[in-house]
């Protein structure tokens, strides 16, 4: 039986919602118009069915992976100086913090699980750092490619002769999940802060 690999069924879903208006306001904070949102979502769903190709006989690319690094920089492309440099700062911080919790948490899958972790860490990071859900989306995408680039490198130098895979399925579906997961925290927590505050005005 075929089945649909989860990102690619949340992706759907998201579409679908989006359509129903469910994320409007979201899209809206990030600057996208309706066709810009709903183009992305569309060509991140594509990007699965993309293949892999060898580039040598140690390294291949999975061409899915482009995809979202072509979304985060046409995000990248089509924002301000300042909401460049403050993308670029919140996804270090990212890449960063993925690595190093892989590295030193105990390798056991939970909630700082990589698969989940960046959208975690991004979204935090964006929240904290002017709450700008284009930050915390690009940073979802771009804090996990830099993570498994490092890792490949990491391989090479260690000299390890299997063809190693840069931007595999694992890895473009972390990225899909967490930089839609990073948009999501940035919201509730700008939302929850508001209400906090709000409510303190009106007891004053």
């Amino acid at each position: 039986m075929f089945t649909l690999p989860f990102s690619v069924t949340l992706l759907s879903l998201l579409t679908v919602l989006f359509f129903l208006g469910f994320g409007q306001r979201v899209l809206d904070r990030m600057r996208l118009t309706d066709s810009e949102a709903v183009i992305i979502l569309l060509v991140m769903i594509a990007g699965h069915f993309l293949p892999t190709v060898s580039l040598t006989s140690r390294a291949a690319l999975n061409l899915g992976g482009l995809i979202p690094l072509g979304v985060a920089s046409y995000l990248l492309a089509t924002t301000s100086n300042v909401e460049r440099r403050r993308a670029a700062g919140v996804t270090l911080i990212t890449a960063l913090l993925v690595f190093l919790t892989d590295k030193l948490l105990p390798l056991q899958p939970g909630v700082l699980d990589p698969v989940f972790s960046a959208g975690i860490f991004a979204g935090l990071a964006a929240t904290f750092w002017g709450r700008s859900r284009r930050s915390a989306f690009i940073a979802g995408l771009l804090g996990v490619f830099l993570v498994d680039l490092a890792g490949m490198v990491q391989l090479w130098l260690q000299g390890v002769q299997e063809e190693i895979t840069l931007g595999s399925g694992g890895l473009f579906s972390s990225m899909v999940v967490c930089s839609f997961l990073a948009v999501i925290i940035t919201e509730v927590i700008g939302e929850v802060r508001e209400a906090i505050h709000l409510g303190g005005n009106r007891d004053g």
